[in-house]
C-alpha cells in the first residue's frame, strides 16, 4: 500500500510539474498560443504564422511552437538560443522572463541563432 501511495504522488507532483511548465492557456483567441512540445524537424516549424524556439544555438534540444504571436509577453518553458520566426512580424527576444532587459529582434521570415549573446527567456511581437 505504500508503494502505491509514493507512485501516485509521484504522479500527481509530475503533473503539476508538468502544468507549471506549460504555462496557463491563452485566454483568447487572439493571445499568443503554445507553447506546444516538437521534434527537432518539425514541419509546422517552417509553416506560414508559427514561430519555434531552440534550446541550442543549433536548433536542437527542446523545441517550442508558438502560433499567433502578439505583444503579450510570452515567457519562454526553457532559455532560448534560436529561432524560426514564420509569422508575419518582427519578433523581440529578452534576456529577463518579463519582457525587459537586453534585447534582439528577429525579422519576420528568417531563422536565427544568437549563442554570443546568450539564452534569452521572453518574447513579444
Amino acid at each position: 500500500m505504500h508503494g502505491f501511495g509514493c507512485q501516485r504522488a509521484a504522479a500527481a507532483a509530475a503533473a503539476i510539474a508538468a502544468g507549471l511548465l506549460l504555462g496557463p492557456a491563452p485566454t483568447s483567441a487572439s493571445a499568443t498560443s503554445g507553447p506546444i512540445a516538437v521534434g527537432t524537424g518539425d514541419s509546422r516549424c517552417t509553416t506560414a504564422g508559427s514561430l519555434c524556439v531552440f534550446e541550442t544555438e543549433w536548433f536542437t534540444g527542446r523545441t517550442a511552437l508558438y502560433q499567433d504571436v502578439d505583444t503579450e509577453c510570452v515567457t519562454a518553458p526553457f532559455g532560448i538560443l534560436a529561432n524560426i520566426n514564420m509569422t508575419d512580424r518582427p519578433v523581440t527576444f529578452h534576456k529577463n522572463a518579463d519582457c525587459t532587459g537586453f534585447s534582439t529582434t528577429e525579422p519576420a521570415g528568417n531563422l536565427h541563432s544568437w549563442k554570443s549573446l546568450g539564452p534569452m527567456y521572453s518574447f513579444r511581437a
